[in-house]
């Protein structure tokens, strides 16, 4: 997508043009793509200057974090991003044995850590981290599962350790086990009930996967439509049901543990979750009034709004430098009297002189800002 000159104070992407145009004064709507758009910026800006943030130096990119809506119909496969010094001493590591940055075997790609955040488009259901023991044992009582009994019955390991060391024939038993708890459970409540309902989520996609005896000792956070969470490095994850705008660090690091068909290394998993796993947590999410919303993110320099989009048009300020997402419904945005519309998860990039766009919807659009 390319700049064209408009009559306005603000240019955007139409049409290509082999001649770039002077700067307008306010600034430039062009579609986001994070590993083109400073020359497009260029082309189309002239001899004049944009408030465009510095690269960060490890990633190239103005932000420390990309943006995506998910969708999981199908759950993705339970992975874990490493933290920062997982992620170094991988790296490091991987480096000195001669390992191809693109080889099937190849862990760690990068140096970086990788946060996630989660805001809930629909009702959101994700796994995450480690249930308490209070948690598991109900668990196991209530479904009279013997391999999560006996696991629990020695308090040298987690369970989520427990599953991941057992044999192919003990995850077939377990499995089995499972099952039948399952098909006979007819009425039961609190974390019992959630793992039930997990296991017949997984089941119908994945009847053989060890992710079905993960699932049940994981954490399961459920979200309304606003509500966030925040997934830490270092956190086994995965999405069961629902829409979410996923906010994450920018790095390539993703160890898979169960629901994929790609390779899974134990032995590395089992390591960088031998000390423990962070737990993830709700994050507060801050009510500007008229149906907006800042969502915190891990840094000051950055701003993260949800705005619910009416029938009616809804002012929003954009700038210096905002990339703007529309969720699930098409949306436009308007600054002066130039139109850009929007495609579901679309992303377009505002930069110029803070303005005060329009949006129209009815949707949900995510704008999210360098300071």
């Amino acid at each position: 997508m390319t700049v064209v000159r408009t009559d306005s104070a603000v240019s955007r992407s139409l049409t290509p043009v082999h001649r770039p145009p002077p700067l307008p004064s306010r600034g430039l709507l062009i579609e986001w793509d994070p590993a083109t758009f400073r020359q497009t910026l260029e082309q189309f800006a002239g001899d004049r200057s944009l408030p465009v943030p510095h690269a960060e130096v490890k990633t190239g990119s103005p932000f420390p974090f990309s943006l995506r809506v998910l969708d999981a119909d199908v759950p993705p496969p339970i992975m874990l991003h490493p933290h920062w010094e997982q992620a170094l001493t991988g790296f490091i590591r991987e480096q000195a044995r001669g390992v191809p940055l693109n080889a099937g075997n190849r862990h760690y790609k990068d140096r970086n850590p990788k946060c996630e955040v989660a805001v809930a488009l629909t009702p959101l259901r994700v796994l995450a981290g480690e249930r308490s023991i209070e948690e598991l044992e109900a668990i196991a009582s209530v479904l009279e599962l013997p391999w999560l009994r006996s696991y629990l019955r020695f308090r040298h390991e987690t369970a989520i350790h427990s599953v991941l060391r057992m044999s192919p024939d003990e995850t077939k038993s377990a499995l089995r086990e499972t099952a039948e708890a399952v098909e006979r459970c007819r009425s039961v409540e609190g974390p019992a009930a959630e793992a039930v309902a997990t296991v017949r989520r997984l089941q119908q996609l994945f009847p053989h996967d060890r992710g079905i005896l993960l699932a049940i000792c994981m954490k399961l956070i459920q979200l309304n439509p606003g509500e966030a969470t925040v997934i830490p490095p270092g956190c086994l994850h995965t999405y069961l049901s629902g829409q979410a705008v996923v906010v994450m660090g920018i790095s390539d690091n993703a160890l898979h543990a169960a629901l994929t068909t790609e390779q899974v290394d134990l032995t590395e998993l089992l390591q960088l979750i031998s000390t423990g796993q962070p737990q993830p947590s709700a994050l507060p999410v801050l009510e500007l009034g008229d149906g907006e919303q800042r969502i915190p993110l891990w840094s000051d320099d950055l701003d993260l709004r949800r705005v619910v989009v009416g029938k009616d048009p809804k002012p929003v300020i954009v700038g210096p430098f905002s990339v703007v997402l529309a969720a699930m419904d098409p949306a436009s945005i308007t600054v002066e009297e130039v139109t850009a519309e929007m495609l579901p998860e679309t992303k377009i990039l505002y930069a110029g002189a803070p303005v005060t766009a329009t949006f129209t919807g009815p949707s949900q659009v995510f704008v999210a800002s360098a300071l």
